[in-house]
């Protein structure tokens, strides 16, 4: 069947044989196919679930009656049906039509778009697996099925084509640790969607999507059969996500943050981590009275907690955009061994700037005014007669050794380079990939002196360093 028809995602007709006599009679044009819809529905309130599709298929008047999604009288033959015949079931959630909701269950159909694990009942013992229920998707599939029509989250990540936003408003399946697994019609809808959207409209689209997503959730969890507990639970993380979406697009966002790194910031704010802090069984336990007016009060005291570290968490974004802009000038203007590079951190204006900090930079800004400032403070920490540890030695590096910021040197000189590793990693990897027994750092590693640069501002920020990369 078709979406339009079930509305279960990109399915096909279902592999059902038809029933000889009635699809002879069909073609016929025969009285039975032509019989008033009234009568038709009152015949059909006798019949068991598998009929009733199997009868959906025998012509166009049949199936239009047998699963039009608004017409009452189709909703009353299938809640009869399933009344009669599947006593086990419950009723299905609002939102979910009740052909759908029967149809999905009719587990001994097989796949619905290959037809293995159907199971005869009046055979023998089955012996393939059955299909399983996605109702996240609102399909009935097989495993082979379900890898041929979906698309994992790693998969999406590596093509690069679709926007990350876009896998946060469609639904999606995942197990344990392993990435989410997309229905791919929809990945490319959305897509086709998201291309043909105006830009100034996306904000409004992103939170219109995300609003039918949680109601989408919360169906296919009833559907799935969640205990209230569970049902409130969930529905509580989908309330707080939405709260932090809509804060995300009206608090201010300085030195030009993506909307994930503002959400980001928000999550950290105490009262928010006061409620959902999974150890906290009291704060757990008092979210779930909360009604609308809390809810408000709930969402005020966030805001307000993030307007009060909002400067302070834009200039350590900042800070990173200078580590970026200066290292990126190495060795066009500058090498390793120039001061500002060496003494970068301990410079004045680096570390208690005289710029507005919530005003993105500007390049012209940077180069022409900020970096030579810096040369000149660099310069002078570099002649003082106090020991200051320039961040480029390996002395520095190993200070911070649980970081990761080692490449292995061995490994580029055959011009297969590492990912940066941390200490013990690098050492691990020398043994095991290079056989080396005695180790020397200085000559068989090379520093990511970027990566220094970003283990020294995260080291002690007073807030999630949201402005590096969120997997780092």
């Amino acid at each position: 069947m078709s979406e339009a028809v079930w509305n279960c995602v990109g399915s096909q007709r279902p592999m059902v044989k038809r029933c000889n006599s009635l699809t002879a009679s069909a073609s016929q044009s025969s009285l039975i196919v032509d019989i008033p819809c009234e009568v038709f529905i009152d015949i059909c309130k006798f019949l068991p679930p598998l009929d009733l599709f199997t009868l959906s298929l025998v012509c166009k008047n049949f199936r239009n009656w047998l699963v039009a999604r608004s017409n009452f009288g189709t909703e009353q033959i299938w809640r009869t049906a399933r009344i009669n015949w599947l006593t086990h079931l419950r009723s299905p959630p609002n939102g979910m039509p009740e052909q759908c909701y029967v149809f999905l269950h009719l587990i001994e159909l097989g796949c619905q778009f290959c037809g293995n694990g159907k199971i005869d009942p009046h055979g023998g013992l089955p012996c393939e697996i059955p299909a399983r229920i996605y109702w996240c998707f609102r399909v009935r599939c097989c495993q082979k099925c379900l890898l041929e029509r979906t698309v994992t989250s790693k998969q999406i990540k590596e093509e690069g084509k679709v926007h990350s936003d876009l896998l946060r408003i469609l639904p999606h399946y995942f197990k344990n640790n392993r990435p989410h697994i997309y229905w791919r019609s929809q990945v490319e809808a959305a897509y086709q969607e998201y291309v043909n959207l105006d830009r100034k409209d996306f904000d409004k689209w992103i939170y219109d999507k995300s609003i039918q997503l949680e109601e989408q959730n919360k169906i296919a969890a009833a559907c799935a059969g969640s205990t209230q507990a569970e049902l409130k639970k969930n529905q509580i993380g989908e309330k707080l996500k939405m709260l932090i979406r809509k804060l995300s697009l009206v608090v201010p966002n300085d030195a030009n943050r993506t909307q994930r790194q503002v959400e980001v910031e928000l999550k950290r704010c105490a009262t928010y981590k006061k409620y959902t802090t999974n150890n906290n069984n009291k704060a757990n336990f008092l979210i779930r009275l909360f009604n609308e007016d809390h809810w408000d009060l709930f969402q005020n005291l966030i805001r307000q907690e993030y307007e009060e570290k909002r400067k302070y968490a834009a200039l350590r974004a900042q800070q990173f955009d200078i580590f970026c802009k200066t290292y990126s000038m190495v060795p066009e203007k500058f090498s390793m061994k120039d001061p500002i590079i060496k003494y970068l951190p301990y410079c004045r204006s680096f570390k208690t700037p005289y710029w507005d900090v919530t005003v993105p930079l500007e390049d012209n800004f940077l180069e022409k005014e900020l970096i030579p400032t810096l040369c000149n403070e660099a310069a002078a920490i570099a002649k003082r007669s106090e020991r200051t540890y320039p961040i480029t030695t390996l002395t520095y590096a190993l200070s911070l050794r649980n970081r990761h910021l080692f490449h292995c040197k061995l490994c580029e000189n055959i011009g297969s380079p590492t990912p940066v590793l941390a200490y013990k990693d690098v050492k691990l990897h020398l043994q095991t990939q290079h056989d080396v027994k005695n180790i020397s750092m200085k000559w068989m590693t090379t520093i990511n002196y970027l990566a220094v640069g970003k283990s020294i501002l995260k080291r002690d920020s007073q807030v999630v360093c949201f402005f590096f990369p969120l997997d780092d």
